[in-house]
């Protein structure tokens, strides 16, 4: 599948396999380092009461959220199924259960995938915010008047919100992933809060992500808490540009008066083929 994507060969490529029983972790790690994207899916479906359950991987670990598998799952699932309706999946994780509705469309299917509330973590005080710009190789320069924060809704993500240089961004440091957990983060995305154009990297920098749909709800959160987008209103992020695959994934954040009850990341996905491994 490519996933936040219009076109075939754009957007977040994605492989799912029906392998979850027959594999072991080492295997599905393998898989995944194999296929040389972002991120696998590993799926399981009883056909007897539909439930549906996922292991998630990138080329170094397992995850136990990530938003372009589930969205591109849930497009597949519609199509196996035959339904020309709207249809809602249940997609079980290993430490949560993961709402996704999908429709049909002209080239193939478009999936909405809730995320709940989000979690505040942490905001950084001025000198964690100086060392987390000189990890990523930005300056105060850079840097828009809002703090920089951790907000999970399923990873934690540090939010680091820039005017200018997301040309030049990217991590600089070893030990990078030592940095965010002393943040209480898990990744970091840099979103030019002028255009809505984010990236973000594996910790190790050497790998960027094309689309992220875990770090669509965090950056949303962001965003409306900071007025600087509307709640209850699709908000577009675009990501991938550097990769010469550009996409788009919208956010929409539901609030209740003041406070945040529910975000839904979603995105177009095509297919690209279906694999037989010999």
């Amino acid at each position: 599948m490519d996933v936040f994507a219009k076109e075939k060969l754009s957007g977040n490529g994605l492989t799912i396999f029906y392998d979850y029983d027959s594999l072991d972790n080492n295997e599905m790690l393998s898989l995944t380092q194999e296929m040389r994207q972002f991120e696998s899916i590993f799926v399981k479906v009883n056909e007897h009461d539909l439930s549906v359950r996922a292991k998630i991987y990138t080329v170094e670990e397992e995850l136990d959220f990530a938003g372009h598998p589930i969205i591109g799952l849930a497009a597949h699932l519609h199509e196996e199924s035959r339904d020309l309706k709207p249809r809602e999946w249940k997609i079980e994780l290993n430490k949560k259960t993961v709402t996704v509705k999908t429709k049909k469309t002209d080239k193939y299917f478009y999936s909405s995938m809730e995320q709940g509330k989000p979690e505040y973590i942490h905001t950084l005080t001025q000198n964690e915010t100086e060392k987390a710009l000189s990890a990523l190789n930005l300056s105060s320069k850079n840097l828009a008047n809002y703090p920089l924060e951790v907000i999970s809704t399923g990873l934690p993500y540090l939010i680091v919100p820039i005017t200018n240089g997301i040309e030049n961004a990217n991590i600089c440091i070893e030990a990078f992933e030592n940095l965010l957990e002393s943040f209480g983060a898990k990744f970091v995305y840099v979103i030019d809060i002028l255009n809505f154009e984010g990236r973000t990297w594996d910790n190790d920098g050497s790998v960027e992500d094309i689309a992220t749909g875990s770090a669509a709800g965090p950056t949303a959160t962001f965003l409306v808490k900071h007025k600087l987008a509307f709640c209850n209103t699709p908000i577009i992020i675009s990501q991938g540009r550097f990769l010469g695959r550009p996409s788009e994934i919208e956010a929409y954040v539901e609030t209740n008066e003041t406070t945040v009850s529910n975000i839904w990341v979603s995105g177009d996905v095509v297919k690209v083929a279906n694999i037989n491994f010999v």
